[in-house]
């Protein structure tokens, strides 16, 4: 019996149907003499997997599928894994597009589905025309997973740390984004970037989805494979857990844009541009850097959080 161990740390929202897709899907891969066993992270569970990464007697998994980009940005953490990755982005046919070319991130990681980042407002038209690094009291969250990050590595990359400062300093930051979606409907905020999921509850008479115009904030999901199993192995883990069923339900259900050309629904937040840190930024900036400036501008939002409830 072959062992393999994943490591998952995904989309919250839909994770009870993530965990019956694995479930079923080990059952079925025992009568090939292989036992896949899945490690969840993020949401509901004791650590996010950059977390646990990052310790030092972590136990590296054979796999790994996951939307907590520290696991693949944070240096000293990747260090751990990419000196034994297999190059994994040639194994499954892509959608080419600006969507795939905004979350290209060399050959040992296959970009899986992004998260879109896009506008729950109650100010369509001032939305329209104004840039994500103009806003003042503009909503978002994720500081406990990787949107806010994602969305300060951003503006810094396209218009330096000093916007990204401000961008911070001026903004309502909550714990996760669905803080900033109910900060927007209570009416102590008039726009949130939030994923395309919640915004998509958007009434169109007094709240409205909007994508800004530099395109969508792209959360990217990343699989990758380690050669602790053999490639034959691996690539056939690869093609099962990115399977049609999975990339379609994903499409169909949380609106992402999900990558592999099998997939037979599009988001409907496809766009001709969208942003995302680019991987030469990435290998530039160091982790004291951005935690510097992540940790020192991050708002001291909780007077007003305690107000907003689920």
């Amino acid at each position: 019996m072959r062992h393999i161990l994943l490591y998952w740390n995904h989309i919250c929202v839909l994770h009870r149907q993530e965990k019956t897709f694995l479930d079923a899907l080990a059952q079925r891969l025992l009568s090939d003499e292989i036992q896949l066993e899945v490690r969840y992270f993020g949401l509901g569970y004791p650590e996010h997997m950059s977390e646990y990464l990052a310790r030092p007697d972590a136990i590296l998994p054979d796999l790994i599928v996951s939307a907590d980009l520290e696991v693949f940005e944070d240096t000293d953490i990747f260090c751990k894994l990419n000196h034994s990755l297999y190059p994994v982005r040639s194994w499954i046919p892509l959608q080419s597009g600006p969507m795939l070319d905004a979350v290209e991130r060399g050959s040992f990681l296959l970009p899986f589905l992004s998260i879109p980042l896009v506008y729950y407002t109650r100010e369509p038209e001032i939305c329209r025309r104004t840039a994500l690094t103009d806003w003042n009291g503009l909503a978002f969250g994720g500081i406990n997973n990787s949107a806010v990050k994602t969305v300060v590595k951003t503006v810094w990359e396209r218009w330096g740390s000093q916007t990204a400062q401000r961008l911070l300093e001026r903004s309502l930051v909550t714990d996760m984004p669905i803080g900033a979606f109910q900060a927007v409907r209570q009416k102590q905020a008039a726009t949130a970037l939030v994923p395309s999921l919640y915004a998509l509850r958007a009434d169109g008479q007094e709240t409205f989805l909007q994508i800004p115009e530099e395109g969508p904030v792209l959360i990217p999901s990343y699989f990758c494979a380690r050669t602790s199993i053999p490639q034959s192995i691996a690539c056939r883990m690869a093609k099962e857990i990115l399977c049609p069923e999975l990339c379609s339900f994903y499409a169909a259900n949380g609106d992402l844009i999900v990558y592999p050309e099998h997939t037979s629904q599009k988001s409907r937040q496809e766009y001709s541009g969208a942003c995302c840190p680019s991987a030469p930024w990435l290998e530039r900036l160091t982790h004291e850097e951005f935690y510097h400036l992540y940790c020192q501008k991050l708002p001291k939002a909780s007077d007003w959080q305690a107000d907003l409830k689920p």
